[in-house]
């Protein structure tokens, strides 16, 4: 199989992430961080941006394969986004039931709701971790939290789970995890 494209089964065809208002330039940082390629689609969303294609695999531009897009999230969200930011903020116990949520996304992130990208080594795992501290560490500051679990046995499968609300696919109160994983390290 040379391409995604002429695999023969199902595949996980694409999915949609969103990012803020005034932060599309920081998506694509973070997306670059990542070592992922990205191409403007030309289609504008409804928040009069265009969709952007992200690819995991740069050399593998497939726009309707082994893709994920981001856009600007709509006027719709943002005004969701606001109001549920305003009641967390003037209720207590919504405030301690978003702040455990996201302690336990960032410590314990096994069975959180998650996007997973395989590496195809450790050595470029690695990389993307490290151009993420690098391109992106100081800039969001307390906006994204790196855990990495390395695999007791060697052979085993490394994770690294980025706690980030930078592109989300659903609130960016709670955030969104992407894991990264390499397979066979240690």
């Amino acid at each position: 199989m040379e391409a995604i494209g002429q695999y023969q089964g199902r595949l996980l065809n694409h999915f949609n992430a969103l990012y803020r208002p005034g932060e599309r330039r920081l998506a694509l940082a973070m997306v670059e961080a990542l070592g992922f390629a990205f191409s403007d689609t030309g289609f504008a969303s409804d928040a009069g941006e265009t969709f952007v294609g992200v690819h995991p695999e740069p050399s593998d531009v497939d726009p309707q394969n082994n893709a994920f897009y981001i856009a600007q999230m709509t006027p719709e969200q943002f005004r969701y986004e606001t109001r549920l930011k305003a009641l967390t903020d003037n209720d207590s116990e919504a405030a301690e039931a978003l702040a455990a949520y996201r302690g336990k996304a960032r410590t314990r992130p096994f069975g959180s709701p998650h996007i997973g990208i395989r590496f195809h080594s450790l050595s470029d795992l690695e990389s993307a971790l490290d151009r993420l501290r690098g391109a992106l560490g100081e800039t969001l500051g307390d906006r994204m939290h790196i855990a990495v679990y390395r695999p007791e046995k060697e052979g085993g499968t490394t994770q690294a789970f980025i706690h980030q609300d930078v592109i989300v696919s659903g609130s960016f109160l709670q955030g969104q995890l992407i894991e990264l994983q390499a397979q066979g390290g240690r």
